[in-house]
């Protein structure tokens, strides 16, 4: 692996994870709903669903090179995935932000699925991975190591940056305690979302 093209895959990456995204607006309104321990399991389905990706991509550029349909239709998913996410934050929107009690917390495996599903249609990231691993499978599916090298700094980011966008969102907990802030909190985040879907369907 060559050094320059890995110091700008972690200048690019670093840049790129620093912006919201679907999983990191579903880490906030997780923590705003439950609080930030639970998070860790969306976090981790994240990024199982993120390795599978990274090595799905790999292979794929190795074998096929970039197929611009695949990633179209990627996008045309994620896209309507996550305009459903929005609509259903739209419909909550009137509940009160406050964290839940423990027995009212989803399951842990359905919030690690919840996780791993956002990241496995997320057209972000799809394309941000087709947009940087072309030049590391140029000579063929990489070695394990190498694949390693470039899946760890995705992971450690996106699972730092969902825990640190839970953390604020429990913090909101307390500052959106009124059903008429936790109206405006979820519709905006909602309106956010039908954004992005907007943009990676038409854009």
């Amino acid at each position: 692996m060559h050094l320059q093209n890995y110091t700008a895959y972690l200048t690019a990456l670093t840049a790129s994870m620093l912006t919201p995204g679907p999983a990191m607006l579903q880490a906030l309104t997780l923590g705003v709903r439950h609080g930030c321990r639970p998070v860790v399991f969306v976090a981790l389905g994240n990024v199982c669903a993120t390795l599978v990706q990274i090595v799905v991509t790999l292979y794929g550029l190795s074998l096929l090179g970039r197929e611009p349909w695949l990633l179209r239709a990627a996008s045309l998913a994620g896209a309507v995935y996550i305009a459903w996410l929005g609509f259903v934050l739209w419909r909550t929107g009137a509940r009160r932000i406050a964290p839940d009690a423990a027995g009212d917390r989803p399951p842990l495996v359905s919030l690690a699925l919840q996780g791993a599903g956002v990241a496995a249609v997320n057209p972000k990231a799809w394309g941000f991975l087709g947009a940087l691993m072309p030049p590391f499978a140029a000579a063929g599916m990489p070695a394990v190591p190498d694949i390693a090298l470039l899946a760890a700094p995705i992971c450690l980011l996106a699972f730092g940056g969902m825990l640190a966008y839970a953390r604020f969102g429990a913090f909101l907990a307390t500052a959106l305690a009124s059903p008429r802030a936790a109206r405006r909190f979820f519709r905006t985040v909602a309106a956010t979302l039908w954004a992005c879907a907007g943009y990676f369907a038409f854009g």
